[in-house]
């Protein structure tokens, strides 16, 4: 009696498994997603041209100090003026100044000239002809330049080198940083606001100066700092795994490297950077989620193309697809009948549909 009660609870257990084995096949078939039908596309769609890193370098300030012997004149007001030699259409620095004040300016080093005598200062005296005073003078990476006094003099004295007519309309204007812009003020009455020349365009030549057009000093390495959202990504640098994010690289070496992050749920991402010499550099990765999608349809002989480059013909499919705007396109017979624009930040259920209007004319064809 107790082995057939035995086997009967045995054989209730086994049928209950089976009943919840079935349970679960129907609802896999229900939502389309059947691990035993759906394939997954061999690669990862990426973006190409996402931008993932931003990058901010650090340089020493240089602090350039200038005094006026004014002799028997009283100007109202002064116009001191950094420029270089080998870029006079714009100038460094600029700003002006009340009489009795210091001459002072604060200028990263990458905005000066390296060449010797390769930058020039420039003060015209505001209230009268007075004539526009110059001064050519070197880098120096001590943090101080001191400038040799400047000496008015009136109109008809005329200076060796006068390549330099400030006008009367004028406000004060600096480049704010290694890549930033001159704000207002004019020169003859042209606007100041240029872009600065910086990474190999600085370093060209001129008739006027064909020095070196970077102060900053010839380093041979430079400490990065290296980060990435989110963290704890690995980082390979020229191949070689440094660590994860965020890292600090005491001896990061001028010039390209190429940079590597990986991150488990995360799009891969690739980088060659030219480090550009710095007191310091600070490099933000920005990593995309990769999302998996499900692209189911019912509808016959299509082929799928996403970002003309990913195509298959299967009505079930999951990819592996990083966030981002996708161009999906829809072929039949070798013409293209729809074309849509996806947005993927999820991982999510597509299921397509060809518009009313195209799948009546393929139908009929």
């Amino acid at each position: 009696m107790a082995n057939t009660i035995n086997l009967s609870m045995v054989d209730r257990v086994t049928n209950d498994k089976i009943k919840l084995m079935i349970l679960f096949l129907v609802h896999l078939q229900f939502w389309g997603c059947s691990y035993l039908q759906t394939i997954t596309y061999p690669n990862p769609i990426l973006i190409e041209d996402n931008e993932h890193v931003y990058i901010r370098y650090q340089f020493n300030e240089i602090r350039i100090i200038g005094s006026v012997d004014a002799g028997n004149y009283n100007p109202q007001a002064y116009i001191f003026a950094v420029f270089h030699r080998a870029d006079l259409d714009a100038p460094i620095i600029q700003k002006m100044f009340l009489p009795g004040d210091t001459l002072e300016f604060m200028v990263a080093e990458n905005h000066l000239n390296a060449a010797p005598k390769g930058n020039v200062a420039v003060l015209k005296a505001i209230g009268d002809d007075f004539q526009q005073e110059e001064i050519s003078f070197s880098y120096d990476d001590k943090g101080v330049i001191i400038l040799p006094q400047f000496i008015l003099h009136k109109v008809p004295y005329y200076y060796e080198n006068q390549f330099i007519q400030l006008s009367g309309e004028f406000t004060d204007s600096s480049r704010t940083d290694s890549g930033g812009v001159g704000l207002s003020g004019f020169v003859e009455g042209l606007h100041l606001a240029k872009t600065p020349k910086r990474g190999e365009e600085r370093n060209t030549s001129s008739a006027i100066d064909s020095g070196n057009m970077t102060a900053i000093p010839q380093l041979k390495n430079m400490k990065a700092f290296i980060f990435s959202s989110p963290d704890e990504a690995e980082l390979y640098i020229d191949g070689q795994l440094r660590g994860e994010t965020p890292i600090g690289i005491l001896n990061l070496s001028i010039g390209d490297h190429s940079f590597k992050l990986l991150k488990e749920g995360y799009a891969p991402l690739e980088k060659i950077l030219d480090i550009q010499p710095a007191k310091k550099v600070n490099i933000e990765f920005r990593l995309n989620r990769l999302n998996v999608l499900h692209f189911t349809t019912k509808e016959e002989r299509l082929k799928f193309v996403l970002d003309d480059e990913h195509e298959w013909w299967d009505k079930s499919i999951k990819l592996n697809v990083e966030s981002g705007n996708h161009v999906l396109k829809v072929y039949k017979r070798g013409k293209i009948v729809d074309e849509q624009d996806l947005i993927i930040d999820w991982n999510e259920k597509l299921e397509y549909f060809l518009p009313v209007t195209v799948a009546a004319v393929t139908d009929s064809t």
